[in-house]
């Protein structure tokens, strides 16, 4: 009866993660306000005869199911020639729209395999506080929606650190095989993934103190070989062309090492690991969120336990990465999520277990899942609101929708920070952009509009200077002004570093996602 009830419980924060995350899933299209997304997709519907994705800044292995499940969505709607004319009209938002749902199925499927990975080792009430956990974790919600790398990494991590805890337990080379073969693929998915290969090191030796071997012996030990040799053949199968193109390889990760090393000159952005505790804990999961999965890695290195150490070294590995560049983004929290959730859950089953030992059993345990949901309510309105505010039009929609038809045709409209293009509005290839210059100039050069776009995020949309300003009011006509952020409203808090219009805290403060968008009339 109580695995009945595991299972029915399980089944529920599945169909309700998996509701959070498939709605609002059209968000913004046919305009993209997610960056990245284009680096994928247009790949993704570039493979044919050539299976390079001439683009080795991220890995292809997600570029190649993309494209196998748009493929086939087209197969079955029966495409004639070329399954890109399914996705040809209008700006190929279904192709959008069909990979971000393929996120969401690994970002929902991921709530059954973090329950999966935690009840062989540390018992199913931690595997359902732990799948819990990432059913409700804003950060895990709002990256599932997105035709990116972020989902599917999550969810071969979870499913490697599940292999990890079995080669630990059981000792098989079968276990050690397929950990490293699925770890060499979430590798070849994300390259933070990497971080996870130092828990199937570790496995090894975990299993060595089980089996109350010698380090000598576990050096001569087949199965931590087999694994590393599994690693590597699944990241060339994954990304072949990361060996196949090494001219591709070499440029592109010498043009991201100077991002990495000195980030983009944004100085609101931060890194480091007070950047790492101070901000992207709290505002990635909420601060009650960011201390209970504090308090989980905490109790997994006091008291250890057979399994948690290989899943310590993964986390630490990762948090290395993060906090070791000067280019990152608080959505790269994703890549040791699933080690911070079974350490947390591990924990929340051990204080249950203490609970239990002073009054009756079934009362401990309601006592602390009451608890757990209770802490975790901030975080579901989080989600909701999250939701609702993306399922509503964006600011930079609305104003392209008004230019195109108050100037139709095309032709040049000015903009504040011209060349920065996330906060503008994505009109047609008709009209181009031009930088502000004094009123009488640009009424000279036949600009009828002026574009300014406002934003906490001031290194993508900072607006105009004080001087530009002054003189619009002065000698144009404000004719729209789109401001979403609610008046005397919380400040919504995003990742500064991040060009996505849509906050993690506080999404109530604003009435639809985007920046505050201006536009004046230079009359004749």
């Amino acid at each position: 009866m109580k695995r009945l009830r595991a299972v029915a419980l399980l089944l529920l924060l599945t169909l309700v993660g998996g509701g959070l995350r498939f709605y609002a899933t059209d968000f913004g299209l046919p305009d993209k306000y997610r960056p990245d997304e284009e680096y994928m997709l247009s790949r993704a519907l570039g493979f044919e005869r050539d299976w390079n994705p001439h683009f080795t800044v991220y890995p292809a292995a997600h570029m190649y199911v993309q494209h196998v499940v748009l493929r086939a969505y087209a197969l079955v709607h029966g495409y004639k020639r070329s399954f890109r004319e399914v996705y040809a009209a209008d700006k190929q938002s279904l192709a959008y729209l069909v990979a971000r749902r393929t996120s969401v199925a690994f970002g929902t499927a991921t709530i059954p395999m973090t329950y999966l990975a935690a009840a062989q080792a540390f018992g199913p009430p931690a595997a359902l506080a732990a799948a819990t956990i990432v059913t409700f974790s804003t950060i895990h919600v709002r990256e599932s929606k997105y035709a990116t790398t972020d989902a599917a990494t999550t969810f071969w991590i979870t499913i490697v650190l599940w292999l990890v805890l079995r080669v630990i337990r059981l000792g098989r080379v079968r276990d050690s095989l397929l950990a490293g073969l699925v770890a060499g693929y979430a590798v070849a998915t994300k390259y933070p993934s990497g971080a996870v290969i130092a828990a199937v090191g570790l496995a090894h030796f975990e299993a060595r103190w089980r089996e109350g071997r010698t380090l000598w012996r576990t050096v001569l030990d087949l199965r931590p070989y087999v694994a590393a040799y599994a690693v590597v053949v699944a990241f060339v199968c994954g990304t072949p062309y990361f060996f196949l193109d090494w001219t591709q390889t070499v440029n592109d990760f010498t043009y991201q090492r100077g991002f990495v090393l000195n980030g983009v000159n944004n100085t609101a952005a931060g890194w480091g690991w007070s950047w790492l505790a101070l901000k992207v804990m709290p505002h990635s999961f909420g601060i009650a969120l960011a201390l209970l999965l504090t308090a989980g890695l905490v109790w997994g290195l006091v008291r250890p336990r057979l399994g948690t150490l290989s899943i310590l070294a993964f986390v630490f590995a990762a948090f290395l990465g993060m906090t070791g560049s000067r280019y990152s983004f608080y959505r790269y929290i994703m890549v040791p999520l699933p080690g911070l959730v079974l350490l947390t859950g591990r924990l929340v089953s051990d204080v249950a277990a203490a609970l239990a030992r002073r009054i009756p059993e079934r009362g401990a345990y309601a006592a602390v899942a009451v608890a757990l949901l209770a802490l975790l309510v901030p975080s579901m309105i989080r989600d909701v609101k999250l939701d609702r505010l993306l399922a509503r039009r964006d600011t930079r929609t609305i104003a392209r929708e008004w230019i195109e038809q108050n100037q139709p045709g095309g032709g040049t409209i000015a903009a504040s920070d011209h060349g920065t293009p996330y906060g503008k509005p994505q009109l047609p290839p008709n009209y181009t952009w031009a930088p502000i210059e004094d009123v009488a100039t640009m009424r000279t050069k036949g600009i009828r509009f002026v574009v300014a776009d406002t934003s906490p995020l001031e290194f993508y949309s900072h607006g105009p200077t004080p001087e530009q300003l002054a003189e619009l009011e002065k000698n144009a006509t404000l004719v729209l002004d789109l401001d979403p952020i609610e008046p005397g409203a919380p400040s919504p808090v995003f990742d500064l570093a991040d060009a996505f219009y849509a906050p993690l805290q506080h999404a109530s403060s604003m009435s639809r996602p985007g920046p505050r968008l201006r536009i004046w009339r230079i009359d004749p």
